[in-house]
């Protein structure tokens, strides 16, 4: 095998290997979208679109290539050489015909695993945002639903203090009135008393000036029997 087609063929074992490491289940795909955020990585993938047109460019020369020698060494081909005078050509030209369909093969499986490779590491990158995103809107509901149910128990709160504060109000409402009742009661009891008191002080009056009347006359007759 060429230097070339070696290459090409480490190339395809390395993006075996990278494909089935992408593929453990064990290893989320935050995780390697954190791996793709890294700073390394991060400055190799700056270049990737550049490095991936690159490799494709490569890969598809090489795999034109291979089917050029494919296309050479086939059928037709064989059934060109003189066996007469070369009997050892068909199996030379059999030989050249298996590397050529060989490096078909691996430029072929190089390029398509490439092309998957880039694909399946933008569908990891997409699903982790996504799921970042998900979760911080997850989170962000949360939050939206604790300030609702929060302020829906501030508000039942406060229905319930205005309800205490006007049983209370009432309650001040109803002892204002008893005790003006009270007052009323008592002022009409006390009125009702002055009245009394001022009946009983003009009787006792009247009394009074009947008694100093008979007491003047019991004078003026006791002066008579003297003289």
């Amino acid at each position: 095998m060429s230097f070339q087609w070696t290459v090409v063929a480490g190339f395809l074992y390395l993006e075996i290997a990278i494909c089935l490491i992408l593929c453990l289940p064990f290893i989320g795909h935050k995780r390697w979208h954190s791996l793709f955020k890294s700073n390394f990585i991060g400055l190799i993938l700056s270049y990737g679109n550049v490095a991936f047109i690159v490799v494709v460019s490569i890969l598809c020369l090489l795999f034109a290539d291979a089917l050029r020698e494919v296309r050479k060494y086939g059928s037709s081909g064989v059934h060109d050489v003189n066996l007469e005078n070369n009997p050892n050509a068909q199996d030379h030209v059999l030989m050249m015909l298996f590397r050529a369909q060989r490096n078909l093969y691996i430029s072929g499986f190089a390029l398509f695993l490439f092309i998957v490779l880039r694909r399946m590491c933008t569908l990891l990158s997409i699903a982790a945002q996504s799921d970042a995103k998900a979760e911080a809107s997850h989170k962000q509901a949360e939050s939206a639903s604790r300030t609702a149910q929060a302020l829906m128990d501030d508000k039942e709160k406060d229905k319930d203090e205005e309800g205490d504060n006007e049983t209370n109000l009432q309650k001040e409402i109803d002892q204002l009135k008893s005790r003006l009742t009270e007052e009323r009661n008592g002022r009409a009891e006390a009125e009702a008393k002055v009245v009394a008191i001022k009946a009983q002080a003009e009787s006792t009056n009247r009394e009074y000036d009947r008694l100093m009347k008979e007491h003047a006359k019991l004078q003026e007759a006791s002066d008579k029997k003297d003289d």
